[in-house]
């Protein structure tokens, strides 16, 4: 395949991480506003999904479908229904994937390790073997939902670490062990949600798509700035896929 057809017919696949509150479950669902992205479904581990109605004007909510993601009958059941519902995205004409968020995701699939090893109960203290099996899961199913052929977000949680050479702090997913490092490599956009908050005015939420000396981001879209508006950044992506596919030879 020619660069210039991949580039026009790639979707966007993209983490997402930020401290609580910075607007990662709004941009995720701000997508619906643009038909190219829609319908979109949304997995919901964080139960939070409802605050998308201060954000999105009704008449777009029936773009998005949302289904909660919690252990009810058996343990680990709510990740093996996820992937298998996965599969069957685009056969169901959803045209866009959200896993909010991961970080929540990757406990329910310890649940799922410690079931399979002897019933263990989700209380149990996992050994290194449990961390070792829940890496090789979540890695092969962010894998499998980024090679499919449509729009992904995944939101994940913030951790604060430290440089051991530089001893500077800085802000990397909320993810287990190495897999903090090696998870966002499946994406093609890396962000960090912001928000500033100033007294007597609404919050302000912004996405870093460019790295500075604290927050790791990255992107491959051409016109987005190094910090991009929450509510205009999807409009943009749209746009340059537009542009690239009719320019495309």
């Amino acid at each position: 395949m020619k660069l210039s057809q991949l580039v026009s017919n790639d979707p966007p696949r993209v983490l997402a991480y930020g401290p609580t509150g910075a607007g990662k479950t709004t941009l995720a669902g701000l997508m619906a506003l643009h038909p190219e992205l829609c319908p979109i479904y949304v997995a919901d581990w964080d139960l939070r999904i409802a605050s998308l109605r201060r954000k999105l004007p009704s008449s777009v909510w029936q773009n998005i479908e949302v289904e909660p993601y919690r252990d009810v009958n058996l343990q680990g059941e709510a990740f093996t229904k996820l992937q298998a519902k996965l599969e069957r995205l685009q056969s169901e004409g959803f045209k866009a994937f959200v896993n909010d968020s991961l970080t929540f995701c990757t406990r329910a699939v310890m649940a799922r390790v410690l079931m399979l090893d002897g019933n263990k109960p989700p209380t149990f203290t996992p050994q290194l073997q449990h961390y070792m099996q829940q890496i090789s899961l979540v890695e092969e199913f962010v894998s499998r939902a980024c090679s499919k052929n449509m729009a992904v977000v995944m939101t994940c949680h913030e951790d604060t670490q430290r440089d051991e050479v530089l001893g500077r702090l800085y802000k990397a997913v909320d993810l287990t062990g190495k897999s903090a490092n090696r998870i966002p490599g499946y994406f093609n956009e890396f962000w960090h949600c912001e928000v500033l908050q100033t007294s007597q005015k609404e919050p302000q939420y912004s996405v870093r798509t460019r790295s500075d000396m604290v927050y790791a981001a990255r992107t491959s879209f051409k016109t987005l700035e190094a910090v991009e508006p929450s509510d205009v950044i999807w409009g943009k992506i749209v746009a340059e896929i537009k542009s690239s596919a009719t320019t495309q030879p």
